[in-house]
């Protein structure tokens, strides 16, 4: 989809901090969460949801041009990046996880066992699954027009994978399951390399899009990881994250060398990336900085620092100049420009 252009903008001053008001969207904060949010950034509401959020899931889609929030119990909101229109979607009783594939969502509810199937432009369920365990997050591949489902509490612990047949209202079809023996931890996929990968206990385990044959695992040097491996293809390289101290490695996409580590501080890391801008994105949870960082094959470079509220679990970043967290107190969403 084309960028859409800005809205109108106006400057508004408050107290402390001078930023763009845009449709949408308001400045720096309001009342007892101003002194949590940097200056920077944009917040988006949610109109109906809840004050607080727990949120664990967000994810741009290209194809749609909007970035998708799962907001637990309040359901699933699309964001207009450009504008920070915020739109609820369908009439579900959770949404957890969520992703796009052929102009569908897919939303995983955990509490129900199953992953509906809504058609943006209507609003309604067009069809369900229930899964084999509890699931965790829910992507769908486009190589191989599937859904994958982690469910690191079935035994052994896995992935389930569902075909997606053709029409307007396909119910996915169960079609395997693939062991990842103390995983899986996130799910993230290469159309360049055609595999998927995940964190497995203290490694990053990759797993074969056509023979679904998992691949040796890379270890991170973490005591455990956390959050989704991130990939960059341009510059072939793989970012892990670990489950404290905020901090991330950066690992050769070629044979799963380390390269270099970073941390933010505080709990544990919650890694993004942006093709557009080819920036990794990484905070804390619980925490309240968020750094962007350059990649490369000599290492990863501090670009800048924002302030985020202290617990926020979700980063992700988009395609049209944005990366994208969470305030689950405010029960809001903050977007930051990397243009």
């Amino acid at each position: 989809m084309p960028r859409r252009p800005k809205a109108l903008a106006k400057r508004i001053v408050v107290p402390g901090c001078v930023a763009l008001a845009l449709v949408g969207l308001s400045a720096c904060g309001s009342g007892e969460h101003s002194s949590r949010v940097d200056p920077a950034a944009d917040v988006v509401s949610l109109p109906g949801a809840m004050r607080g959020i727990d949120f664990d899931d967000i994810v741009y889609s290209d194809r749609l041009g909007r970035v998708l929030v799962p907001a637990r119990r309040s359901g699933l909101y699309v964001v207009d990046p450009a504008n920070g229109q915020a739109e609820r979607v369908g009439h579900l009783s959770s949404a957890d996880s969520a992703d796009e594939g052929r102009g569908l969502l897919f939303v995983l509810d955990r509490g129900n066992g199953v992953v509906n199937v809504l058609d943006p432009k209507s609003s309604r369920v067009v069809a369900s699954v229930a899964t084999a365990n509890p699931g965790d997050y829910v992507r769908y591949v486009r190589p191989t027009r599937e859904l994958w489902i982690t469910e690191p509490a079935a035994s052994p612990p896995g992935i389930e994978i569902f075909t997606v047949p053709e029409g307007p209202a396909p119910t996915p079809r169960h079609a395997a399951f693939v062991p990842v023996p103390d995983g899986p931890e996130g799910l993230e996929w290469s159309a360049m390399t055609r595999k998927a990968y995940t964190h497995a206990g203290a490694d990053v385990t990759a797993v074969d899009l056509g023979s679904r044959a998992v691949t040796p695992r890379w270890s991170t040097g973490c005591d455990g990881t956390h959050g989704f491996p991130r990939v960059d293809e341009h510059d072939a390289l793989l970012l892990a994250s670990c489950n404290g101290d905020g901090e991330v490695v950066l690992l050769d996409l070629d044979d799963g060398r380390r390269l270099d580590r970073y941390a933010v501080g505080d709990g544990e890391a919650l890694p993004g990336y942006s093709s557009r801008s080819n920036h990794f994105y990484v905070r804390g949870d619980p925490g309240t900085r968020l750094a962007t960082l350059a990649p490369s094959s000599h290492g990863l470079r501090l670009v800048k620092e924002v302030a985020v509220p202290e617990v926020g679990h979700c980063l992700t970043g988009d395609t049209v100049g944005h990366y994208w967290t969470c305030d689950a107190d405010g029960g809001r969403i903050l977007r930051f420009d990397d243009r």
